[in-house]
């Protein structure tokens, strides 16, 4: 089949079997490089203007290729290439990522809630057992054993704030120290009776505190009752002492401590044969309690009995050497 250049007129031939008859195709003129669309000898062509070249063309057209006096060969143009269709990701796919993302949210949230409540419970045994460190050390009784209770008793209240139990123990040793002190400054010479009194007065203000948060915390708490009783009793408040003494027994009698309190209560009120029966009941309930010994020591010696004071005194220097104050106490009696 013969084709004309729709620009220059050139005659080019192109073999039949380039396209079935009757379809339409385009052809680069091989002279002027015009493309121009033509078709089968079955197919009707429309009148077209040639499409742009796709350079300019040279200043002088280029001869034809070919054999001399046979017309330039048409060049076909390939079909524009099909664009390739971006289709969105396929439905199982998106199936498969979400579930792989809510796969992975899971095992997060999993992790999370499994980190807290590990560090719940690493925080609720450290706790624990700072608190059960911290009442073997209130057994002890020495100064250095009540100190180092009451920085015990002051972490487990850091780790579980708002809780009453460690706020509690913190002010029962607190109070403690303080009964301590105030016993002293009523024994010690002249020179050492006013810092006596006033260590006295600043843990007692400081142990009330505690109790009275304590209280704030749980008003239903037995340590929190128990370390209420012991301050109101050490600051004179005799009978609020002995109503929460009276309320800390019903719920605990044979708590050592609650016996203890109870016979703070009566030494504040001057009752000395109650509290040495409370007194002797906390020893019988807890043998370890050495505060017992040595309050029921100090009894003796108020009322003359350095024998008895003597014997208490020693059993307490023996279970723990470091009594500090049951050695000053056994160090003042006469020989």
């Amino acid at each position: 089949m013969r084709i004309e250049c729709s620009r220059c007129r050139a005659i080019f031939s192109l073999p039949e079997s380039i396209a079935p008859p009757g379809t339409r195709f385009k052809v680069q003129c091989g002279r002027c490089l015009a493309v121009f669309e033509t078709s089968t000898p079955d197919g009707v062509l429309p009148p077209e203007q040639p499409e742009s070249p796709q350079r300019p063309p040279d200043p002088a057209p280029a001869p034809a290729v070919g054999a001399p006096g046979e017309p330039p060969a048409a060049i076909p143009v390939p079909p524009p290439a099909v664009p390739l269709r971006i289709e969105p990701a396929s439905t199982p796919r998106l199936r498969m990522a979400s579930a792989r993302s809510r796969i992975a949210f899971g095992v997060l949230a999993v992790a999370v809630v499994l980190a807290v409540a590990l560090f719940r419970l690493a925080s609720s045994g450290s706790t624990e057992d700072k608190l059960r460190q911290g009442r073997e050390k209130l057994l002890l009784d020495d100064s250095k054993s009540l100190r180092e209770a009451t920085g015990l008793f002051t972490d487990a209240a850091r780790d579980a704030p708002g809780q009453a139990e460690p706020e509690a123990e913190r002010a029962f040793a607190l109070l403690l120290q303080a009964s301590a002190h105030k016993d002293l400054a009523a024994r010690v010479p002249g020179a050492q009776r006013e810092e006596e009194a006033r260590v006295a007065s600043r843990l007692l203000q400081q142990g009330a505190a505690a109790a009275r948060q304590a209280i704030a915390d749980d008003a239903e708490a037995l340590p929190a009752i128990r370390a209420m009783a012991l301050a109101e009793a050490l600051s004179g408040s005799v009978e609020p002492a002995a109503a929460r003494a009276e309320q800390a027994e019903r719920m605990a009698s044979q708590d050592p401590w609650v016996l203890y309190v109870k016979a703070a209560v009566a030494a504040a009120a001057g009752a000395r044969d109650r509290a040495v029966q409370a007194l002797s009941a906390a020893r019988q309930a807890e043998p370890k309690l050495l505060r017992a010994d040595v309050d029921l020591a100090a009894i003796a010696m108020d009322g003359g009995d350095s024998a008895g004071a003597r014997r208490l005194l020693e059993r307490v220097v023996r279970d723990n050497p470091r009594h500090d104050r049951a050695r000053w106490m056994l160090s003042s009696l006469p020989p």
